[in-house]
């Protein structure tokens, strides 16, 4: 997928976009967005002639709202169900990664349109506003924010909310802790304001690197170059000389100043948890000294909602990771869903083929606590090996079955985050953002399995026959 265009272009050819035109960039196209991703298998939805600004200056959302244009981005099979996307991933990243670096061009699309100082206007974008309460417009949200670490050179990107409040004022919001908040420390501690380039709109194959889970010291350019097994191009920016996408949609250069020399109050926006979790607070500047853009731009919007259709393979990318951990430890594993819920980390289901006395507690235990999944789990289900994990109506069908309330156990002290809706307030004022998850097993007591009612579910071969023999009827 070379770009964002050529994605949008492949979703219209396969049927799944729609183009809308006249919307109010003041929370209608927020809602429409929401509105259409509570459907099954929404469309993209591009768009054009937004209230109060020219045609060709479009909005792109609910780009990687299905199965399908999710693996479609990320290069997998087009027809693959949940966890057949899960096992394909799980394939991918078990082989050697061999980080390609990026190619360095004169130029690219991106320079198509160039403004530095005076010429600066964030509001020359029909940002939307995304949800009722948020406080404003917000640029960032399916954008990738570029930086070099000070000390060694290294480049890394990340995704995190920009959100506009001057025709040249940003603030980028990170939570503590993570590397892109790590590096503009580092210059802040030399009095330095820290270069940025944020992309708000990109290739999709580096809009899964932004969000991957790269290691300290690893470009996500390169991890890119790896999903892909070619380097990704990248053209020097104007103001910064950061290396930035050449066919980029649109570009915002300039610097994160230290917090001592300004702030601006960032938000409250609606999170990933469908709720106002973190409110408002006073963040540092992010002053935007030059934007570069294609012509006829389209500005990537990836707002949070309670349907959580605005990930690109969170789910699977996380699932994998998980169950790639868990094989290197117990046996039996049969498949794993992250619940595409608040970020894909609340709810965790595992189908497990149980072969010994509390192998089922084991796995939940050792969910629990891996680097990829103890930051923000609520829920661990453990289910067995005949249910699908990434079918929810299975996994009810087993938590109403074979679930047992009195077997819920709660762990308490767990790794949380200020965005969480249920940190009492007094937690909250003394820092204390830690929070209960619950480990369910949802799977048949080991003891006396093979007591255990049969189901009425056909076996796996039967149904497998019975869909080769059948499946041209229904396509």
């Amino acid at each position: 997928m070379d770009d964002l265009r050529d994605f949008i272009k492949r979703a219209e050819e396969m049927g799944e976009c729609k183009v809308l035109e006249h919307a109010d960039w003041d929370l209608e196209i927020g809602n429409i967005t929401s509105w259409r991703s509570s459907i099954p298998n929404p469309p993209v939805l591009v768009f054009d002639n937004i209230k109060g600004y020219k045609k060709g200056y479009r909005v792109a959302t609910n780009l990687f709202a299905t199965n399908r244009r999710t693996a479609l981005a990320l290069g997998m099979p087009l027809e693959a169900s949940g966890i057949e996307l899960v096992k394909s991933w799980q394939a991918k990243i078990a082989k050697k990664m061999e980080l390609i670096p990026p190619v360095e061009v004169a130029t690219g699309p991106v320079k198509e349109n160039i403004h530095l100082g005076d010429e600066v206007d964030l509001f020359e974008f029909p940002t939307p506003k995304w949800h009722e309460l948020d406080g404003g417009r917000y640029i960032g949200t399916g954008c990738m924010v570029i930086m070099r670490d000070p000390d060694d050179g290294w480049l890394n990107f990340g995704t995190y909310r920009v959100q506009i409040h001057d025709k040249s004022i940003a603030t980028v919001y990170i939570s503590p802790g993570k590397q892109g908040d790590l590096i503009r420390k580092k210059y802040w501690a030399k009095g330095k304001g820290c270069p940025v380039a944020v992309t708000c709109g990109q290739a999709p194959v580096l809009w899964a690197a932004s969000g991957a889970a790269v290691h300290w010291g690893v470009s996500e350019y390169e991890y890119a170059g790896w999903l892909i097994n070619e380097p990704i191009e990248v053209t020097k920016g104007v103001v910064t000389d950061l290396p930035i996408p050449t066919s980029a949609e649109i570009v915002l250069e300039g610097e994160i100043v230290p917090p001592e020399v300004d702030t601006r109050v960032e938000g409250p926006f609606g999170e990933a948890t469908g709720y106002y979790g973190s409110g408002a607070r006073p963040e540092p500047v992010f002053r935007v000294k030059g934007i570069l853009h294609r012509n006829n731009p389209i500005l990537q919007g990836n707002a949070p909602n309670i349907f959580h259709t605005y990930t690109l393979g969170t789910t699977i990318k996380r699932s994998a990771r998980l169950w790639t951990d868990l094989d290197q430890q117990i046996p039996g594993v049969k498949g794993v869903w992250n619940v595409d819920v608040c970020g894909s980390r609340a709810i965790i289901v595992i189908s497990l083929e149980q072969k010994y006395g509390g192998h089922a507690k084991q796995a939940a235990l050792l969910a629990a606590g891996l680097a990829n999944t103890a930051y923000m789990w609520r829920w661990i289900i453990v289910v067995d090996e005949d249910i699908d994990p990434s079918n929810i109506a299975e996994v009810l069908w087993a938590l109403a079955t074979r679930g047992d309330p009195e077997s819920v156990d709660v762990i308490r002290g767990c790794w949380g985050t200020s965005l969480d809706p249920q940190l009492p307030p007094e937690k909250r004022a003394r820092g204390d953002l830690t929070h209960s998850g619950g480990i369910i097993m949802a799977c048949k007591p080991y003891h006396w399995m093979k007591e255990f009612p049969p189901s009425i579910k056909p076996g796996q071969e039967l149904a497998e026959k019975t869909k080769a023999k059948w499946s041209k009827f229904f396509s």
